[in-house]
């Protein structure tokens, strides 16, 4: 089974979307946990309309999502964990093509193609770069060379490691590929598709969010922790 562990924060223009292309998905072994940091809108009603389970959190910082991602997985039930942000969209064969490659037992984490759901041009053109630079880190394991991170993972080695570091205020994803792989390989598959809201890339504006991603990993690298913290939208 698949555990798709979603947190959320006043996601009420965005849930309803994320959770019917989940319903809609090729492969129906799953659970689908809601992990919510104190929404004050629609969220955990449209959360109860679509019967998932929910697990409310106390939010302790901006972007506490480490946190709330552990907080999930210790809830799944599922050997495979999928971590999704309210705001993507999964092509229908997505939970298939995750299952398919996890139950190959040298894979450890699968990492979809990304695109912008309703994107401009440039966007499109931003958010193919990121793809190709993640496909060509895989092939040569040297993850650093990208922003690395899988949306799913094996249940086991994720416990091994700790999970997401919660201290860390970004890159926590990519953090926890880096400290996985020595368990197994990724893959980095276009079988499937994600697709993702740019709303932070246009609320940031286009340059402020590079060198702003830029800043967190030269502060990951050098510091081993972020000492800006990641504003949330909502």
């Amino acid at each position: 089974m698949i555990s798709i562990i979603i947190p959320t924060l006043n996601e009420e223009e965005n849930l309803e979307r994320c959770l019917r292309a989940i319903m809609d998905q090729t492969y129906q072994d799953f659970e689908i946990l809601i992990v919510d940091g104190g929404s004050k809108d629609t969220t955990l009603e449209i959360a109860g309309e679509f019967g998932v389970r929910i697990v409310e959190v106390f939010k302790r910082r901006p972007h506490d999502v480490g946190y709330a991602k552990n907080v999930g997985s210790k809830f799944a039930k599922g050997e495979i964990l999928m971590f999704l942000d309210a705001d993507i969209l999964l092509s229908r064969n997505c939970l298939e093509v995750l299952d398919k490659h996890l139950n190959n037992p040298g894979i450890i984490g699968v990492s979809f193609k990304v695109l912008p759901l309703n994107g401009n041009g440039l966007e499109h053109f931003m958010y193919g770069c990121n793809n190709l630079a993640r496909r060509l880190s895989n092939r040569v394991r040297r993850y650093e060379l990208s922003y690395f991170s899988c949306l799913g993972y094996r249940r086991e080695p994720f416990f091994k490691v700790g999970g997401f570091r919660e201290d860390l205020h970004a890159c926590e994803d990519l953090d926890l590929a880096l400290r996985l792989k020595r368990f197994g390989r990724f893959v980095f598959t276009d079988e499937a598709v994600c697709f993702t809201s740019p709303r932070r890339l246009r609320e940031w504006s286009y340059p402020a969010y590079l060198l702003k991603y830029l800043k967190f990993l030269i502060q990951y690298y050098f510091f081993n922790r972020i000492f800006d913290h990641y504003d949330d939208l909502c």
